[in-house]
Order: C-alpha cells, then sequence, then structure tokens
C-alpha cells in the first residue's frame, strides 16, 4: 500500500560532469515490511531502470586559446534506483538545504536527494510512523533510526532509575554534561545485548583508561561509602562529552591547540604566472610560485605547462631556449625507448615472462582505464593506444618496477591534460619518482603511510581512534585506495586534477595526502561513530561518499589539521618526522647531583 509519495525528487549532482536526476520518492508498505523508494521519473516505464543512460546530447567543448589546452564536459546521469526496507536504515542527514541523505545498517550511503516541490518534513513525518528518531547529540544534520519497540523499550528501562544518578566533577551542564549512571549502565546491557565482544571490549577500555589516564583514585579510595561500586565506576568514566550511551572510550588526550581557519584562493592565471617569468624563460621565485599553486590551484588554461614543471619534466631555471633542447632530447629517448618493446619478435617473448605478463596487464588495464570519460570512450580511440603504449615504454625505462595494478589510473589525468605522448610520459615518470613506494610488491610503502595515518589520527581524534580499535578497524585498510592512486577513483576528473596540482607542490608538508585523508575521515566521523559501522560497514560507507566530496572544504581542513598540529606542544617524534616538523627541544634536565640548599 502506497502511503506517501513525492514528485519532483532530483539528485544533488557533485561534480559538473553530473547531470540532476528527477525522480519519484516513495514509502510503500509491502507484505514483508514498509520499503523506502526512490526511482528515476524516465525509468518508471523503462525496462532497464538498474542503471541510468549516459546523455549523449549533452557533451560540450570549451576552448582556451593560451596553450592550446581543450576541457571537455560531459553531464552524465549515473544512478541507481533506491529501494531500501525500514528495517534497514540505519539514520538521515538533513542539509541545511533542505535535502535528504539515506544511509543504511551496512554503511550504504544513498546519493543526496534535493525536494523540488513539497517538503522533506512531511517526509520525515510519515517516516515517524513506523519508527523512532533521535537527533545526533553530535550532529545536528544527523538523524539516528530505531526501532519503536526497541526505544520504548530502553525508555522504561531509564525511568526505573535502577542505579543512582550522580554527575561527575566538573558537569555542571551545557555541553560538558555527563550522561547519567543509569544511561550509561543500561546503555552497555543494551549494547552487549546486540554485541557481547564489542560491549565488553569498550568497557575494559573505559575502565583501563579511566584508572590509567583520568586520575580516578581521587574519586573510588573511599569506595566503601558509597552506595554503590559499580555506579562509582561508571560516574569515574568522565572527560568526554556526552557520547553515546553505553558505548564510550576514555583516551588519554594530547593538547592541541585550537584549530585554525583556512580559506583558499582562486585558481593561478596565465598573466598571474607571467610575473615569475623572466624576459629568457626563467621562472623565478619557484617557493613562492609553489605556495601559490598550494594555495588555490592551477587555471585549467596553464595547467599543462605548470604540469611539467612540477613534475620535473621542464626545469624551473631554463630559459625558453634551453627547455626547447631538453624537450626535443628527451622525446627522442621516448622514441628510442619505445621503439625497443615495438621491435621485440614473438619469439624473444615466448622466452622473456616477466615481459610478457607486464604486456599482458597492461593490455587488460587500459581497457578499462576512465572509459566512461569523453576523453577515453569509445572503441578504437587512439588515445587508450597512447594510455597502452607509454606504460608500455615505462617498463622497458624502469623494469625492475615494470608495471602495477593502478598505475594506469596515474596516468591518465596525464595524458588528457598534455595530449602529448612524450610529454606524458615524462611527466609520468615524475608522478612515479614521488609515488613508486606505492607499488612495493610486500606493499611496504602503502603499510607505512597507513602506520602513520593511524599516527596522526591517534594525537588529532584519540576518540576516533579509539572507536577504531574497538570495532577491528585501527589498520585503516578502508583507506587504503584513497592513497594508493591518490583519491582518483573518490573524485570527478576535474577535482582530481585539483588536488594532485596541490600535492605536487610538496607544501606545507611532503605527506599532506595523509592529512587529506585525515580531513576526509574527520568529515565522516559522526556518521561513523553515530552508526555504529564495523569496518565492513565503514568500507562500504567510504566507497559510497566517492564523488560527492567536497575537494574545497577537505583541502581547508587538511591545512587546518596541519596548522594546529605544527602550532602544538608535545606532538609526539613520530608524527613529527611524518610531517616533517622540527624535532622538538629536549627540556633540560635538572642539575645533577643535586645542589645542597645552604
Amino acid at each position: 500500500m502506497l502511503v506517501y509519495e513525492q514528485d519532483e525528487v532530483y539528485t544533488i549532482p557533485t561534480s559538473p560532469d553530473e547531470l540532476k536526476v528527477g525522480g519519484r520518492l516513495r514509502i510503500i508498505e509491502k507484505p514483508h515490511g514498509v520499503v523506502v523508494e526512490w526511482r528515476c521519473a524516465d525509468d518508471e516505464a523503462s525496462t532497464d531502470s538498474d542503471w541510468a543512460v549516459i546523455n549523449s546530447a549533452a557533451v560540450t567543448f570549451t576552448h582556451h586559446n593560451i596553450s592550446d589546452s581543450v576541457e571537455i564536459s560531459t553531464p552524465r546521469r549515473n544512478v541507481r534506483p533506491i529501494s531500501i526496507e525500514l528495517i534497514d536504515l540505519r539514520s538521515y542527514r538533513l542539509g541545511q538545504d533542505g535535502s535528504l541523505v539515506l544511509i543504511q545498517r551496512d554503511g550504504t550511503t544513498h546519493p543526496a536527494l534535493a525536494f523540488h516541490s513539497g517538503s522533506v518534513l512531511c517526509f520525515v513525518d510519515v517516516l515517524l510512523r513506523y519508527v523512532a528518531v533521535k537527533k545526533s547529540e553530535k550532529d545536528s544534520n544527523l538523524f539516528l533510526v530505531s526501532d519503536k519497540k526497541q526505544a520504548a523499550q530502553d525508555e522504561e528501562l531509564l525511568a526505573m532509575n535502577l542505579v543512582p544518578s550522580r554527575q561527575g566533577p566538573g558537569a555542571a551542564g551545557g555541553a560538558h554534561s555527563l550522561p547519567t549512571t543509569h544511561q550509561r549502565v543500561w546503555g552497555f546491557f543494551n549494547n552487549f545485548k546486540r554485541d557481547p565482544y564489542t560491549a565488553t571490549a569498550g568497557a575494559l577500555s573505559k575502565f583501563y583508561d579511566a584508572v590509567l589516564y583520568t586520575g580516578v583514585e581521587d574519586y573510588v579510595r573511599d569506595s566503601e561509602s558509597r552506595e554503590d561500586d559499580v555506579a562509582e565506576i561508571f560516574h569515574s568514566l568522565n572527560g568526554f562529552e556526552d557520547l553515546e550511551p553505553g558505548f564510550e572510550l576514555l583516551t588519554k588526550k594530547r593538547f592541541l591547540n585550537e584549530r585554525p581557519q583556512v580559506e583558499r584562493l582562486s585558481p593561478m592565471t596565465h598573466s598571474e604566472f607571467q610575473e615569475y617569468v623572466d624576459d629568457d624563460g626563467r621562472v623565478l621565485e619557484v617557493d613562492q610560485l609553489k605556495q601559490r599553486i598550494f594555495r588555490g590551484g592551477i587555471h585549467p588554461n596553464l595547467r599543462r605547462e605548470l604540469w611539467c614543471y612540477l613534475l620535473g619534466h621542464y626545469v624551473w631555471n631554463q630559459t625558453f631556449i634551453q627547455r626547447e633542447d631538453r624537450k626535443r632530447e628527451r622525446e627522442n629517448l621516448y622514441y628510442i625507448m619505445k621503439q625497443q618493446w615495438k621491435t621485440v619478435t614473438e619469439d624473444q617473448e615466448s622466452r622473456f615472462g616477466g615481459f610478457r605478463d607486464r604486456r599482458s596487464l597492461i593490455e587488460k588495464d587500459v581497457n578499462r582505464t576512465d572509459r566512461n570519460h569523453p576523453f577515453f570512450e569509445g572503441e578504437h580511440n587512439p588515445n587508450v593506444t597512447l594510455l597502452h603504449d607509454i606504460l608500455m615504454t615505462f617498463v622497458m625505462y624502469n623494469f625492475d618496477l615494470g608495471y602495477v595494478q593502478g598505475m594506469s589510473d596515474l596516468l591518465a589525468p596525464i595524458l588528457y591534460v598534455t595530449q602529448d605522448e612524450a610529454t606524458a610520459f615524462w611527466c609520468f615518470v615524475g608522478y612515479m619518482d614521488m609515488v613508486y613506494r606505492n607499488f612495493d610488491m610486500d606493499q611496504s610503502g602503502m603499510k607505512q603511510q597507513l602506520k602513520d595515518m593511524h599516527q596522526i589520527v591517534r594525537l588529532v581524534d584519540p576518540e576516533l581512534m579509539s572507536y577504531l580499535e574497538v570495532r577491528d578497524s585501527a589498520n585503516f585498510y578502508f583507506c587504503f585506495r584513497w592513497l594508493l592512486v591518490r583519491f582518483k577513483r573518490e573524485l570527478s576528473y576535474a577535482n582530481t586534477l585539483r588536488l594532485w596540482e596541490v600535492l605536487w607542490t610538496g607544501y606545507p608538508c611532503p605527506n599532506f595526502h595523509l592529512l587529506v585523508a585525515v580531513a576526509l575521515l574527520d568529515t565522516e566521523k559522526d556518521t561513523i561513530m553515530e552508526n555504529k559501522f564495523g569496518f565492513t560497514e565503514i568500507l562500504k560507507h567510504i566507497n559510497d561518499i566517492s564523488l560527492r566530496i567536497d575537494i574545497d572544504g577537505t583541502l581547508k581542513k587538511a591545512e587546518a589539521i596541519y596548522l594546529q598540529v605544527r602550532s602544538s606542544p608535545c606532538v609526539p617524534d613520530s608524527v613529527r618526522t611524518v610531517l616533517n616538523l622540527p624535532a622538538q627541544e629536549p627540556r633540560p634536565s635538572p642539575p645533577w647531583p643535586p645542589q645542597k640548599v645552604k
């Protein structure tokens, strides 16, 4: 039975490459339960509604006179229908603009929906007939969904007041009020019923950290006079602000200064770049130029030239003539190496297993790399052939490294921007010099980056770190793809280009990409924790936010985290090393032997 229906509910595009797609949102009572559905309006009468089609009429070409660059924009529809049983709905998010995001228990996060007619509040009113909804205490836009019977049972348990209430020291109210004892105890019992292992581990972690770090002895040394020892232990677990009752982890917090506000600039233009170039073509004040690129990126019509500098194909202090000579020499060298693999005969290849295996892997990968992008789409696309040839030539250039899956993802945007085979090759070489450890056969480079992320998150957000540890997610494997191909599969093409050129500047530190990852986790923290996601759900959620990331906001937050850490005292040496911060000056030791007091 249909109980709610709203037309003109549109998906919200996350980049210029997407079209907003109109559809119909419904709540339907079915024999097996209540279901929330959204379907594209065009698909209502379609026999194939699993995938929306590409709007082939929406391709536009934008030409830039400077550097002869061409930007191709192809708005697309690429949305699945939504169908969620209410028992699988974990939460929803309401945006300031009235948008709606539905989040499932398994971590699936659906595209944001905008109501062009009607109101999202009408949808919520109908939803409340079937489920209980609680506003998140940490995120005012997030609403947690639970079964009405379970919610009523929890309220009855709380109303019994079986454990005496007492507020801990410093809990006078406001943002720093502590959950009451009965909330703590019964929250623990409820969590234990749902997940005994996690609830027990969480309680032990709380007790351990309280005894070790929070001065619990001040409150329990006279426990003989207390009404209830259990209540006292729960009361002593203080120091955090209104965490989810029954699931809170106390962790020793290092002191960090307040996180500053950061603003970004507009992209650098061609005329602005010319201010850094002298009459002979040398680029001056390179550090200042890189900082400018870090702060705002590069305008598309300047990207091809500046990428050649950032990736080492051009040398900053060379003149026009020297640069052309170097470009010619490198172009000749490229085609010599290309000829080497092209002249390998079938007979030679039959005895050259390493070469044969790498050729086979490259042929498979290039045929599935960015084939939905206009620059690479279609059968017999010459740009796909160029992608293949450049990767094969790289095998001859660096046979020790050869080819590993993921490299084609790093090359494709470079070829798109440079649109020249030899230039793309040498720029790719420069990029690989930066990230070659990502492709270690034993994955030691990737493992080290995940360990470095662990250190940073432990410092910047110990609450999130404790949560991930209890949920067996502190290995950060769900961030593996982010780091491997530098967020390329998480961002639109335009945003990928913007992020990469910022990272290539090396500012404000060589491992800034790790801070970008930490910033993304910080943005998703409340959704992950409030929904009690485990590793599988976190991984699913991380995959679902792809192409929905606010790159400007993420870069601001990443830089703000860096400035916060840099300005703070007592930062561990391990984090200082990762972020290339100066070593902390050791505190002077007291004189020894102690001087006698006269």
